[in-house]
C-alpha cells in the first residue's frame, strides 16, 4: 500500500505541475506538452507493463486473475459461483457503459466543438489518474454505486483502470497517448479473458486468497 500511496502523491504531482502550467505559464504550453508529458507518459507506459506482467509487482487484487495467486477452496459450490459472475458481470457491463459512455460523449464534443481544447483532455486524464488512486486510498463510487464489492481484492474490474485512465486520450492521438491506449486494451482484454474462463479466480467464495480472513491490508475497514 506504500506503493500506491506513493503512487498517489506522484499523481497530485503531475496535475499540480500541469495545471500551474496551464493558469500561469500559458505562453510556455509548448514546454509541458513537448517536454513534461513525454516524461510522464513513459512513467505511465513502464508502469503498465509492470501490471501487464505480474511477476514485477506484488499486488494481489490486479493479478488474483492468476493461478499462481490462487488459494482455491475445493468444496465451493459451482452454481453459486456461477450466479455470482453473471451478477458481477451485468454490473460490470452497466459501470462500462455509464463510465465510457461519458467519456465518448467528451471526446465527441472536444472534436466536433471549440468547447474546450486539447490541454483540458490531457487535464482531465491526469485527474482520472489521481482519481484512481483516491478510490483506493479513500472512497470509490464504482464499489459503493455500481459494483457492490467489499474491496479492490474482489473488485470484478480491478485491472480495468489502465484502459479507464487512458481512454480519453485516444481523441488526441500521438506517440505517447497511442501507446497508453492500446496498453490499457491489453490489459484489459487479459483481464476479461481470465474472468470468462476462470472465474474461480475472481471471488471468495472460491479463491480463499481473497477472504477478510487472508487479508492484511492496513486501510481495510473490515
Amino acid at each position: 500500500m506504500i506503493k500506491t500511496k506513493l503512487k498517489f502523491a506522484l499523481s497530485a504531482d503531475f496535475l499540480l505541475i500541469s495545471v500551474v502550467f496551464v493558469v500561469f505559464f500559458n505562453n510556455h504550453l509548448p514546454i509541458l506538452l513537448n517536454y513534461i508529458f513525454p516524461i510522464m507518459f513513459v512513467y505511465f507506459i513502464v508502469d503498465s507493463l509492470i501490471v501487464l506482467f505480474p511477476s514485477l509487482h506484488n499486488y494481489i487484487p490486479s493479478k488474483k486473475h492468476l493461478l499462481i495467486e490462487q488459494d482455491q477452496n475445493i468444496s465451493y459450490n459451482k452454481d453459486s459461483l456461477l450466479n455470482i459472475k453473471q451478477s458481477s458481470n451485468k454490473r460490470a457491463l452497466l459501470t462500462f457503459i455509464l463510465y465510457f459512455g461519458v467519456l465518448t460523449i467528451l471526446g465527441i464534443i472536444y472534436l466536433s466543438f471549440d468547447v474546450f481544447e486539447e490541454i483540458h483532455l490531457y487535464l482531465l486524464f491526469l485527474f482520472i489518474n489521481i482519481a484512481d488512486y483516491f478510490c483506493i486510498l479513500v472512497w470509490c463510487p464504482f464499489k459503493n454505486f455500481l459494483l457492490k464489492n467489499t474491496c479492490c481484492y474482489t473488485c470484478r474490474i480491478t485491472n480495468w483502470d489502465r484502459f479507464m485512465k487512458f481512454y480519453i486520450l485516444i481523441f488526441i492521438p500521438n506517440i505517447y497517448t497511442v501507446s497508453l491506449v492500446l496498453l490499457g486494451i491489453i490489459i484489459f482484454i487479459v483481464w476479461e479473458y481470465q474472468h470468462q474462463i476462470h472465474p474461480e479466480r475472481f471471488y471468495s467464495i472460491s479463491n480463499d486468497v481473497l477472504k477478510c480472513s487472508s487479508c492484511n491490508e492496513q486501510l481495510c475497514n473490515k
